[in-house]
């Protein structure tokens, strides 16, 4: 992810965190909600925003570690969800350094309304980086934006197909893709739509 992305969302943090809060993760992850992991387990936000999704992970009884790459939001969770015991790390794909240095193995991993800010020629290694981060029969959750972005984060284009293809470079195995309208009221205006995918390891 740029430095202009992560300063375009430094800049508007403050009402974009009174929006994420104002959308319960129900509605968000409504498209993927079957498949999401029941019993405890070790769960990887990649893109964690203010920290609704993973507070919502941790509530069900996950280990969750939370990566977000803008402070403004790291510091708002820190707040919000003091004891919900995430594990928050300054980290942006397509490294992940800080989550990749730790050497843990994942079971369950959550990219929403993250892809789309990935450039195109970092999207293989990005993809690589989550491969190494995942579990044997892990899990990754993914959403794919189709639509236009806010001015100052930009969004770069991307289909089902190549993100599929990626997916497949890695080994992984694409279990299935389900379509959806965006859930923030300025979005849907917009005509954003989104795929969710659900990627397995082997």
């Amino acid at each position: 992810m740029s430095i202009e992305v992560i300063e375009g969302y430094e800049a508007a943090a403050a009402e974009l965190i009174t929006r994420f809060k104002s959308i319960p993760t129900d509605s968000v992850l409504g498209p993927i909600l079957d498949v999401l992991p029941t019993s405890p387990c070790r769960v990887l936000d990649v893109g964690a925003g203010a920290g609704r999704n993973p507070a919502w992970f941790a509530a069900q009884g996950h280990a969750v570690t939370a990566c977000e790459p803008v402070e403004a939001f790291r510091q708002a969770a820190a707040q919000t969800y003091a004891d919900a015991g995430i594990r928050w790390l300054d980290a942006a794909l397509p490294g992940l350094d800080a989550a990749v240095s730790l050497g843990e193995p994942y079971d369950f991993v959550l990219l929403s309304a993250v892809w789309q800010h990935i450039e195109t020629a970092t999207r293989a290694a990005a993809m690589a980086t989550l491969r190494s981060l995942m579990a044997p029969q892990a899990a990754m959750a993914m959403s794919v934006r189709h639509g236009p972005g806010a001015a100052s984060r930009a969004v770069f284009g991307g289909t089902d197909a190549e993100t599929q293809a990626l997916a497949h470079d890695c080994g992984l195995t694409l279990r299935f893709t389900r379509y959806t309208e965006s859930v923030q009221a300025g979005n849907k205006a917009a005509g954003v739509t989104w795929s969710w995918m659900v990627i397995d390891a082997p």
